[in-house]
């Protein structure tokens, strides 16, 4: 049962696509988003990386299982590739404030996380 929680076996929100790029190296970037009318939480607004079109499936285990790059309550988030190393993440309207950010990483594998328009939260130790 508790393992069910933590990984959104019981979580009824709905998970979308809301934009997807894919690098030059086959990698694909998406911001996505966790939506429930009947919680009071709102709309949630994430990043992932990975190597294969996502399902909402995917979407919803990325959520639960550490697999996001980036996630905020704001649904100003737009993805880009530098270079197949590099990833911008940026908020098109720097409407974006500090408390409103949950998950912020400046890596996933050989990928680096850029951002831009958002603030950058301090590394716990």
């Amino acid at each position: 049962m508790v393992f069910a929680l933590f990984h959104g076996y019981f979580d009824h929100g709905q998970f979308d696509v809301e934009q997807r790029e894919w690098s030059s190296s086959k990698q694909l970037a998406v911001v996505a988003r966790r939506s429930d009318h009947e919680a009071l939480s709102g709309d949630q607004f994430f990043v992932l990386v990975g190597d294969h079109t996502f399902s909402a499936h995917d979407l919803r285990q990325a959520y639960y299982n550490n697999g996001i790059v980036f996630r905020a309550s704001s649904n100003c988030l737009i993805i880009h590739w530098i270079d197949v190393h590099k990833l911008l993440v940026t908020c098109s309207d720097r409407s974006i404030a500090a408390d409103q950010i949950a998950v912020q990483r400046d890596q996933v594998g050989n990928v680096e996380i850029l951002y831009e328009g958002i603030p950058h939260l301090p590394k716990l130790n």
